[in-house]
């Protein structure tokens, strides 16, 4: 949240001290990656998020294989638009922003977002990155619970 300076004459600098408490997750990665590489991560999650539900079952979209593939996808979307590392510094961001999801939880999504970037180093086009990661689903190559 960025807070308006101060109106009154009395000099008050508390205004601009940086308070990483109120920076929201996209503040940052905004901050972290820049906001072209940030508009990109954005939209690859919402479609790794929209395929996941056209694949799988409603019930597998938290910790079943539905949200398997969506970060297998979403890493390699990220991979192949904005760079293997710039996709691992927003997936990190992402996974460390989430200080309530248990740790076996975070330790599943951190192996499958590294798997989906490897799928993004490997593929040309997003549908390839896709079958892969559906593949990874099928095999068990990716972890499908915590």
């Amino acid at each position: 949240c960025v807070q308006a300076a101060p109106s009154s004459p009395v000099i008050d600098k508390s205004w601009d001290e940086p308070r990483e408490s109120v920076l929201t997750e996209d503040i940052k990665c905004i901050f972290l990656v820049g906001p072209f590489d940030y508009v990109k991560a954005k939209t690859n999650a919402d479609n790794a998020g929209a395929e996941a539900r056209n694949r799988y079952p409603t019930d597998t979209l938290h910790n079943g294989i539905g949200d398997a593939f969506r970060h297998c996808y979403w890493n390699a979307l990220m991979t192949i638009s904005i760079g293997r590392d710039q996709a691992k510094k927003v997936a990190d961001l992402h996974e460390d922003n989430n200080t309530e999801v248990p740790l076996n939880e975070r330790i599943m999504d951190l192996k499958n977002n590294e798997i989906g970037r490897q799928v993004g180093s490997e593929s040309k086009t997003a549908d390839e990155a896709a079958v892969k990661c559906d593949d990874h689903v099928k095999t068990g190559y990716l972890q499908l619970k915590p």
